[in-house]
Order: C-alpha cells, then structure tokens, then sequence
C-alpha cells in the first residue's frame, strides 16, 4: 500500500483487503529545503480512497509542509505527485481545491465579523434569480453542513467572531465538508473541541470515509489516532519512519517512533515547604462564573487546577493574574493581600503567567523571539529610556540553552518556530521576569509528545528550585504526571482537592461531573 523509505511495521493485515485497487493519491521522493534547511527527505505516501490515515510527529517533523505540498500551498523541491493516475502538480492552494483537495488548518481563519453562514459560503454565495445573495437559502444550507459536523448548535447568523475557538473550528470543518472533497486534510481539528463536539466530528470523518474520501488526520492526541485511523504513519525529521495499524500497535510503541525514545514521564515526588503559603484565595467570586473558592498553594508546589471546559480554570487565573477583578473575595501572595488592576502589577509582584493559546494570546508571532521572550521584563532590565538589548541576548542565550529552544538565531521571527518551541519561548518570557509564582494555562496545548515531556522538565525543575507553580489543565495525564495536590472545579465551584497519594483518573472526574 505504501512504499518503503524507511523501516515498517508488520504486514497490514486482514483490514486492508478493502483497498484492492490503485491508491487515490500516490506521492513519491517528496523533498523541500528552506533557506538550505532540507525540512523533508524523499517522503513517499499512498492513499486509497475510503481511508483514514493517521499523520503524527513532533513539532518540526514536517508534518505540516508535507500536507502544503500535497494541498498546492508549497511546490516540491523534488519528487511527484499523482492523483487517479494522473500526474499533478498545483500551483496553488486554489489549483488543489479545484481537484478536490481542503485542507483544515489549525490555525482559525474566520472572518470574524461576518456570520456564520456568511463565511461558510464566503466566495460562492447563492443568488436569487434576480442577482441577490439568497440568504434564506444561505441559512438552511448552513444549518444542514453545521449539523452534518457535529455543530447543530451554532447559529448561522451568529457573528463568527463571537463564536469560542472550538465552534470556530468546527465552522472551518463545515466549510471544507462543502466542498465535498476528495482528499480531506485535518491537522489538529479536535484541539479546542469539547468531547461532545469531538464524538459529533468524528461520526463526520466516518461519514465523508464512507463516501469515498480519503482522509488525512494529524493530531498528537495518540488515542484518538488509534480510535479513528485505518492506518497510522509517523514522520520524524523529515522522512517517514514508520507505517502501522492501531489493533497492532500500542501508544508506547507510537511514541517511541516519534521521538526515537520512550516518551513517558512519571511524577517526581519531591520535599515541600509545608509551612509557607504563597497563594491564598478566600472566599473568590467573579460577576460570570466563580463562586467562593478557597485554597491555599504552598511555596514550591505544583498545584493542579483541573475542569471540564467550562468551569471556570481560566477565569480563576485569570482573577489571580489581574486580568480580571473579582467581585468578591480576597488573594493573597506570601501573606500579603493583593488586588490587582492589571496583569503588569502582577508581573511586579512575581506572578507571571503562560496563558492558553498561543497564537491567538500567547506570541506576538511577527516579532522575534528574543522580543517575545523580553516583553515580560523590559521595565525590570531596561536602563533608563533605553532597553537593555545586550542583557536580553544575555538572557535569551541562558534560556535558549536551558529551555532547550531549537532556533537558528534569537533573531528570527517566532513564528518560524515549531509550536513546541513556540511554547519554550513563552516559559522563557515568563521565567525571565523572575516569578515567585508561575500560572500557566494549558501549557502543553498543541504540542507533540516529545515537546510535552520537555515541558514537563522545565516545570518540575523550576518547582525543585522552589518555583511556586499553578497549572490549569484539561487533561488528567497531565494532571497526574506533575502535580503534588489538584484543585478540582465543577461549574465555578471548588468541588474539592485532592492530595498526591488519593490522585486517580476515576476520583478526579467524578468530583469535575460534580454540578453537572
């Protein structure tokens, strides 16, 4: 089914005898270099109409630049690209379009103010036989493609850009799903999803396989790789390593093909100051959400905060943080009451945050990554008027070497960076201004497995260091790999807190369905 460039798994097995005929797409030798960077070696892939391919690697893998060469976004340096037999090679993104190829991006490209159903026909409205938009017909045929894909709930004549970023993304998926497409590519499509709206997603990719497309999945959520794909490939540096069939394969084996290693990480118990209390929340309410929270974090410790979307993780950060007043309640950090009105008395004072979403909150992406990693600390280091420019190389140097962050140079924008080392750089903004107490926000959103368990270090390091660390996450993995104590939210209420030695999957949801 697929030629070899690299070492495979075992003989595909009795499922592939549904694939009899020539595959839909054949690529082979696939190079491109950047700037004399070779990014892919002579990549071959194959697939067959009716199929789910799994695509995985870490960030940087090539994952990306090999699906804008499949999609027309990026020309090969070398190789070839053939569809039903016939040789291809678009010259842009509209060219793949028209053969039926729609790619996602994981990067949201919404017009934010126009509608729903406005962006989901943006381009090829229909039109009333006197010339006019029929938006009648334009709304019922919105409401059928958003249903199809697991968003009934989102009305076609909402604002787009009010939409959250999950619903933002599913009204991406519909405006591929319109097309029809041939080949479907998706690259993270469940990353801010509910699981709801993913079991919804999912029922769509089986669907749109059963009606003969072939499907490209990219994700670093490795379960649900092994759940939805026919076929599982793994790219790393550049070239394909491996090619297996989930009923064959484990999330061990898979990670190890990512990253050459095991990628597992285990929690490092460590000694706490039981006695110093660096945050304290009595009593913490918002004008939304939060109501009466109580908890105490001490100096050194990892403290988890963890919800099912919706429960107020954010909101509770983002109260600590300064983002947002409380209207009721009181914070306290070492002993001293704060209230503060913006996030920069916050960085004063020692608390820093790593917010979620990088692209949207986190980096400023056309600046560089020195700029991005500084912007947290110039009033701290700056020399009068002037910013200290020679401190902050100084600096990145130091971070870049103990964040482990894979760039050419400082210099570079940061988003020419992979998403993992993206991420390095915003831990190196927020340790540079040298917190007392570090919030960080889904800190490992989006990022590949490799880059997961690095990030993992550079927390448990820096706690070890007595780094006092709040993490708000939404995976109970991640939970369990690194937090001494986790503070359990159901619908902005604090259902309860969990010690280290009574941490379990099964606890830690139940007390999240609390209010539900």
């Amino acid at each position: 089914m697929m030629p070899s460039n690299s070492p495979r798994a075992a003989a595909p097995g009795a499922e592939a005898a549904r694939f009899t005929s020539a595959p839909f797409l054949r690529a082979r030798r696939i190079a491109k270099s950047f700037s004399g960077n070779a990014v892919l070696h002579s990549v071959d892939l194959d697939l067959n109409a009716g199929e789910i391919v799994g695509l995985l690697g870490e960030n940087g893998a090539g994952k990306s630049t090999l699906m804008h060469v499949l999609s027309g976004g990026l020309q090969a340096d070398d190789g070839t690209i053939e569809m039903d037999g016939r040789s291809v090679r678009f010259g842009s993104v509209s060219e793949g379009i028209e053969a039926g190829v729609s790619f996602v991006h994981q990067e949201l490209s919404v017009v934010g103010a126009l509608s729903v159903a406005e962006n989901l026909h943006l381009g090829r409205m229909p039109k009333t036989r006197s010339g006019l938009v029929d938006f009648g017909l334009m709304q019922q045929a919105s409401r059928a493609l958003l249903q199809r894909v697991g968003a009934g709930h989102i009305d076609p004549d909402q604002e787009a850009g009010a939409l959250r970023a999950g619903e933002q993304q599913l009204v991406e998926i519909a405006k591929a799903a319109a097309r029809k497409p041939r080949l479907l590519i998706l690259d993270e499509p469940t990353s801010s999803l509910t699981p709801h709206e993913v079991g919804g997603f999912f029922s769509y990719v089986r669907e749109a396989r059963a009606a003969g497309a072939a499907i490209i999945f990219i994700t670093h959520r490795l379960e649900e790789a092994m759940s939805l794909c026919d076929r599982v490939v793994v790219l790393r540096n550049g070239a394909i390593v491996s090619e297996r069939r989930p009923g064959e394969t484990s999330r061990e084996q898979l990670i190890k093909d990512m990253t050459g290693k095991p990628a597992i990480y285990e929690y490092r118990q460590r000694s706490l100051d039981s006695k110093t209390v660096a945050l304290a929340v009595r009593g913490l309410s918002d004008d939304r959400l939060l109501r009466d929270i109580d908890l105490d974090v001490r100096k050194g410790e990892i403290f988890g905060l963890f919800g099912l979307v919706g429960a107020g993780r954010t909101e509770l950060l983002d109260l600590i943080h300064g983002v947002n007043r409380p209207k009721a309640g009181e914070i306290s950090l070492f002993g001293e009451k704060v209230a503060f009105t913006d996030p920069s008395e916050a960085v004063r004072e020692g608390i820093t945050l790593v917010p979620e979403g990088r692209k949207t909150a986190g980096i400023l992406p056309q600046h560089s990554v020195r700029d991005n990693a500084a912007i947290s600390s110039l009033r701290r280091f700056s020399k009068g008027l002037f910013s200290d420019r020679a401190g902050e190389a100084g600096r990145m140097a130091l971070y870049r070497e103990t964040l482990g962050i894979r760039m050419v140079r400082d210099t570079q924008p940061i988003s020419t960076l992979s998403g993992g080392n993206q991420q390095k750089a915003i831990f190196a903004r927020a340790l540079m201004a040298e917190p007392r107490l570090l919030l960080l926000d889904e800190p490992t959103h989006g990022v590949d497995v490799g880059a997961k368990s690095e990030l993992y270090d550079i927390v448990a390091r820096e706690a070890e260091k007595g780094l006092t660390v709040v993490i708000a996450s939404s995976e109970v993995p991640e939970i369990l790999a690194l937090c001494d104590r986790v503070a359990v939210l159901s619908k902005g209420r604090l259902a309860g807190i969990v010690d280290r030695a009574d941490m379990t999957e099964d606890r830690i949801l139940t007390m999240a369905f609390k209010e539900h």
